[in-house]
């Protein structure tokens, strides 16, 4: 097409070039829940892959060129079901996070999602022949325990307390990817052990203990703790997606951590110190009660250890968290409860960041370097 100007000059304009070439098409497993629809968007702006969501209703205010097909993990026969969608789409990556990351008092239901739904996946995935599956799991399956190193690696043994039905549901659903491998060799699996989330948009029970008023805090206890922002965990899966050869299990985790105490002054909440065994005893009787955000044996998490190192994930996908700990707690205390309270966010910020940097560069030395100069670009 052309167009004479006044001067005379002609002004071409180029042709729309084609779209790009799609490079396959990924099956997200609750791609509409907070996490899988963050996921589906990223895999949108990217614009390299079919994405195909694969959940009980579509995403929420998504573009058109998101397909949908019905499906509940839940229901019976529902591997056969899987099977089925898996011969008509054909995809070439299953990126399976159908899954609840909250403890549930619905304990079975969880258990079917939980556990019983990734079997279900990964048994369809292998008679449809899907070349790869990605599977979204959690740090907490190394378990909190008093003799838990600083960093735990992917090559400690998995821990949780077995009462701990939320955590083990997770643990059961590596189990089946390992089984999964076993029996499929010609296949690649990741688990991405995500460490927990926390941004200003999450719900879980962990965010919800932060913001509570009060909470019964274990005497003597403060352990460290990690907090992922979801862009990040979300970076995590687009860089595993990136890297078909390289398979098996990757922390997934921010820099730094933070003590309890420190996050829950963060929040204005305020911890009362009880003895550990009433403290069980208080969080199981709350759960049971229908008001407690958490069952008494996860209050293991509460007292001891569970933080994880992400040098393999840094090492072998390129990963590079852009929120730390620190950051993911300010921004979201800040975003919650900015307004009205006595706490001076800005002043609290630059303090915090100073000291955070200053711990970085002993730990970390070639980290907080250019860590530093990113954040003054910024």
């Amino acid at each position: 097409m052309a167009r004479k100007n006044v001067g005379g000059r002609v002004v071409s304009f180029p042709k729309a070039g084609p779209p790009p070439a799609r490079q396959g098409k990924i099956v997200v497993t609750g791609g509409a829940g907070f996490f899988g629809s963050r996921l589906v968007r990223s895999l949108l702006l990217n614009g390299e892959h079919e994405v195909v969501v694969f959940d009980l209703v579509p995403p929420a205010e998504m573009p058109g060129e998101v397909r949908h097909r019905f499906l509940d993990l839940n229901l019976p026969f529902a591997d056969g079901s899987l099977y089925k969608l898996l011969l008509e789409e054909k995809p070439d990556v299953i990126v399976h996070l159908a899954q609840l990351r909250s403890p549930s008092r619905q304990a079975t239901y969880a258990h079917e999602l939980n556990s019983i739904g990734a079997l279900h996946v990964f048994a369809a995935a292998g008679e449809a022949k899907v070349p790869r599956v990605i599977l979204g799991s959690t740090s907490l399956v190394y378990g909190a325990r008093g003799d838990n190193p600083n960093f735990l690696t992917e090559e400690h043994a998995l821990r949780p307390d077995p009462q701990d039905r939320f955590v083990q549901d997770f643990v059961e659903a590596e189990k089946h990817a390992r089984e999964h491998v076993r029996r499929h060799p010609e296949t690649s699996v990741q688990i991405l052990r995500f460490a927990p989330l926390l941004s200003a948009e999450v719900r879980d029970y962990r965010a919800k203990l932060f913001a509570s008023p009060f909470a019964w805090t274990l005497m003597g206890y403060d352990p460290l703790l990690q907090a992922l922002h979801p862009d990040d965990a979300v970076s995590a899966i687009l860089l595993a997606l990136d890297r078909p050869e390289v398979h098996g299990v990757f922390n997934v985790a921010p820099e730094g951590i933070l003590p309890l105490s420190t996050i829950r002054l963060f929040f204005g909440s305020l911890g009362i110190p009880v003895p550990h065994p009433l403290a069980y005893a208080l969080y199981e009787a709350a759960w049971l009660a229908g008001v407690g955000i958490l069952p008494g044996v996860h209050a293991h998490y509460l007292r001891y250890l569970c933080v994880v190192s992400n040098d393999k994930a840094r090492r072998l996908l390129g990963f590079a968290p852009k929120r730390t700990t620190l950051d993911c707690v300010l921004e979201t205390a800040r975003t919650r409860f900015g307004n009205g309270r006595l706490i001076d966010f800005d002043a609290l910020e630059v303090a915090a960041k100073a000291a955070d940097f200053a711990y970085e560069r002993r730990v970390h030395p070639k980290r907080a370097v250019p860590r530093a100069r990113q954040e003054a670009a910024s």
